[in-house]
């Protein structure tokens, strides 16, 4: 048998080998002879192939390997006379039915598609250690995603991804389970193979452009998180008591232990990409939002500040001044990962209402109000009001009646000041938030106290029936570095310096007789509804 016979019933054995695996199974032979028997217009005789394939299979193992696939094929061209020349035409014939076959089956069996994926594997796989890790994956997420565009699914390649791709759990993607969850993500697809096909090929030579420079890492960093399960959300008031500081650096210094090591890729550019990379290695939930600090260089003789990084778009922030900090022998190689929270799902943050939309929504303010305040749920750590329909103290309004939150704007007379975001379904039920300031208490200062800090009234007022659903962060993240270099603390607090006030849920129902008068405000304590603000008093 000539050499160019023997390629060419290789490339036909590998035509028909679907998954690659160097052998034919029943299912694949059958798979593609009913198929090419189809596409001719003849009539498939299973029972007639598959004994074909027992005549095939030489040594019983219910497979066929190269070798007995060859021996068919010759003696199949034998028996029909056929010359050299004519066998390797039939053959190229037969190569190119078959992958024409592949292509209509579908991405797991369209040859183009499984070869350019493996090429992208390669690419992403910087080590060559055969295994994409979480910095690998997010560190080319960027450059595929410019190219995908809206061709191609954006869940093919994001977070979440890596997550549900690594089917045996061991922080890694491997060949296999990459080609897998590409496969099921296609086949859910409505895009043309040939899209794909094109899409895909777009993205090889934007990674192949993107490795021909040189791969840059940081020195191995340890992720550092609290030992607390549920850290206790302070304020800037007492929330530099008892953290390790200059003068005494032993004192709870192991509230922080490190759960993993990484490198992390220099040229990463948004704070996302990198608390994406500290989520897939923590097992942290994608839809989890969390702060990450770094102990960075200070003023010349100064010791390390702590630092949170920032910036959510390339070229904002300081994540390439940390990136570039870490990769020298002289930073302290270590991440600080707290403030973890669910990420909003199906609500978005609201801005507030200024002006004449401010003045219409307080004109509908035309019941009762219903107040939370940020110390009760906070502070003192008492439940938000029940959902509707599980408790008499279900948080139902009448309409006319508003929903009022209770938030600080700054602490310690003004010298920190707190960032509110709110996050809602909708403002068709509940409207957009109303603010009204509020006077500082009055009440008996503590000795060197300063001034009382002002606080802010958030109306959500009762336009429809119906449900909503909202949730309202508060935290001062930002400015925990100032706390710290106030109070010389070595660390970033082991306290949350971000707190949520809910979900709430609330059910708005038609007005009717007997409510309270307008303006009547009662305040949760976290057990029921008073007219005095503040958490229950708690037993002794």
């Amino acid at each position: 048998m000539c050499g160019d016979v023997e390629e060419a019933i290789k490339t036909l054995f590998r035509a028909y080998d679907l998954n690659e695996s160097g052998e034919l199974s029943r299912q694949e032979f059958l798979k593609i002879e009913m198929r090419l028997c189809y596409d001719s217009g003849g009539i498939f005789m299973e029972e007639a192939e598959t004994a074909k394939l027992t005549i095939a299979d030489t040594d019983n193992s219910g497979r066929l390997d190269f070798k007995e696939f060859r021996e068919r094929q010759l003696r199949h061209y034998s028996e029909l006379y056929m010359s050299t020349p004519e066998v390797i035409e039939a053959i190229h014939d037969h190569v190119q039915r078959t992958f024409d076959e592949r292509s209509k089956m579908g991405p797991r069996y369209h040859s183009g598609i499984r070869q350019v994926l493996k090429r992208i594997f390669q690419l992403y796989d910087t080590t060559g250690n055969a295994l994409l890790s979480p910095q690998e994956w997010i560190a080319a997420q960027r450059t595929v995603a410019v190219e995908i565009l809206d061709d191609i699914d954006s869940h093919w390649i994001d977070e979440a991804a890596f997550s549900n791709a690594d089917s045996n759990g061991d922080g890694n993607v491997d060949l296999h389970e990459w080609l897998e969850a590409s496969f099921q993500l296609f086949e859910r697809s409505e895009v043309r193979m040939d899209s794909i096909l094109t899409t895909l090929q777009r993205c090889v030579l934007a990674l192949e452009k993107a490795r021909s420079g040189r791969v840059k890492e940081t020195l191995p960093i340890d992720i550092m998180v609290l030992q607390d399960e549920f850290p206790e959300f302070k304020g800037p008031g007492d929330a530099h008591k008892d953290e390790p500081t200059e003068d005494d650096r032993e004192k709870n210094v192991d509230k922080w232990q490190c759960e993993g090591n990484v490198k992390l890729p220099t040229h990463l550019a948004t704070a996302e990409e990198v608390i994406a990379i500290l989520r897939l290695i923590l097992r942290i939930p994608a839809d989890t939002w969390v702060s990450v600090y770094y102990l960075g260089p200070g003023p010349p003789g100064t010791p390390r500040q702590v630092t949170l990084l920032r910036g959510e778009k390339p070229g904002e922030g300081n994540v390439k001044e940390c990136l570039e900090y870490l990769s020298k022998a002289s930073a302290d190689p270590r991440l600080f990962v707290k403030n973890n929270r669910r990420r909003a799902a199906n609500l978005i943050r609201q801005a507030r209402a200024f002006l004449e939309e401010r003045e219409g929504l307080l004109a509908k303010r035309t019941g009762q109000c219903w107040g939370i305040d940020w110390e009760t749920t906070l502070v003192f750590g008492e439940d938000v009001p029940p959902r509707p329909g599980t408790s008499a103290n279900a948080l139902t309004l009448q309409l006319g009646d508003a929903l009022i939150i209770e938030v600080p704007e700054t602490a310690l007379g003004g010298e920190y000041r707190y960032v509110v975001d709110i996050f809602m379904d909708g403002t068709d039920v509940l409207s957009k938030p109303v603010d009204e300031d509020v006077a500082p208490s009055k009440k008996k200062k503590k000795k060197g106290a300063g001034e009382a800090d002002p606080m802010v009234q958030m109306s959500f007022v009762s336009l429809k029936e119906g449900r909503a659903v909202l949730f309202v962060d508060v935290g001062w993240e930002d400015q925990e570095e100032k706390l710290c270099v106030t109070h010389k603390i070595i660390q970033p607090l082991f306290k949350y310096t971000v707190a949520r006030i809910g979900p709430i849920e609330v059910e708005v129902v038609k007005t009717v007789a007997g409510r309270g008068p307008p303006g009547n405000l009662q305040w949760w304590n976290g057990e029921k509804w008073t007219g005095k603000k503040g958490p229950k008093k708690r037993k002794r």
